[in-house]
């Protein structure tokens, strides 16, 4: 595969990423269930004991999220690069970087805003849910396993990728003349 294809391809499946990243993390603002602080007429707020098993809910809804973010990811690098051998595999790991930094950083974005100046303007009686944050940054290394796991399950299991060569030109026989 020539350099500037490849190279094309790859800016290709980085807007892709980019996309996946935005995609993902619309629904995970969406989909994630955010503990809310009770406030309370004296001043302080707390967290019953419900919202306090939801703490995680976020971190677990980006987790299966980048399970599907990575094999998305994973699939359509293999598609468009697998010709160019075990550098894909790398590629995909840059490109699930990309998709999951862009899935964290945009959750955030849309999530409920700041925790701490949503709950100072709070009045009594008012329920205040916890900024989207994700609780264990390790989740991003789902991202990258989910996407690298295509490329490498594919090569090792589908059909041999074997270089097609021009067939060799076999010189003619020499010619004798002999007569016998």
């Amino acid at each position: 595969m020539r350099f500037r294809r490849t190279v094309s391809r790859v800016l290709g499946l980085t807007a892709l990423a980019l996309l996946v990243g935005a995609v993902a993390a619309l629904l995970w603002a969406n989909v994630s269930v955010l503990p809310r602080w009770t406030v309370y007429p004296d001043g302080h707020a707390e967290l019953t004991d419900l919202d306090r098993t939801q703490v995680f809910s976020a971190t677990f809804w980006y987790s299966v999220l980048a399970v599907f973010g990575g094999l998305a990811i994973g699939v359509a690098a293999w598609a468009r690069l697998r010709r160019i051998g075990w550098p894909v595999a790398v590629i995909t790991g840059a490109l699930a970087v990309v998709g999951g930094l862009t899935c964290w950083w945009l959750g955030e974005v849309f999530g409920p805003g700041p925790f701490a100046e949503r709950l100072a303007a709070a009045q009594a009686g008012d329920q205040v849910a916890v900024a989207l944050r994700l609780q264990a940054p390790s989740a991003l290394a789902i991202w990258v396993f989910a996407a690298v796991a295509v490329p490498l399950f594919a090569a090792s299991l589908g059909p041999e990728m074997v270089r097609q060569e021009a067939p060799a030109v076999e010189p003619a026989p020499e010619r004798t003349d002999v007569d016998v």
